[in-house]
């Protein structure tokens, strides 16, 4: 075999390797509320958002709340940013993050939203 080629096979998988090793990086896995207590790792949880809990500092762009999920378990979550334009109409939300210092720390907040197509009721 030719020196280029083994060169060129050796280039290709180690391209494959680096690819794919950053993909499952990037995967964040749904977790319950009580999991993402113990998880080391950067998930997700979903909850129905505690709307007596929410509390926003518009000095340091900090927002502060409480989800709830199906189960009753309920969380602090702490999120480093301006607060979502609808979050008062947020039904249930998404928080990509990590549990730290007794609460999660959000870095990615996505809203569930009741649908604007849904149908009303007569």
């Amino acid at each position: 075999m030719r020196p280029k080629w083994i060169i060129g096979a050796v280039v290709i998988i180690a391209a494959a390797i680096l690819l794919l090793s950053s993909f499952n990086e990037s995967l964040t896995a749904y977790v319950s509320l009580e999991d993402a207590r113990s998880s080391e790792r950067r998930v997700q949880v979903v909850g129905e958002v505690v709307r007596e809990a929410v509390h926003y500092n518009s000095d340091s762009l900090q927002l502060q709340f409480r989800i709830k999920d199906e189960t009753g378990d309920v969380m602090d979550i702490v999120y480093a940013g301006a607060m979502p334009g609808n979050f008062d109409q947020a039904d249930k939300v998404v928080c990509k993050g990590k549990f730290q210092d007794g609460r999660f720390e959000a870095d990615e907040l996505l809203l569930k939203c009741p649908s604007k197509y849904q149908g009303e009721s007569n």
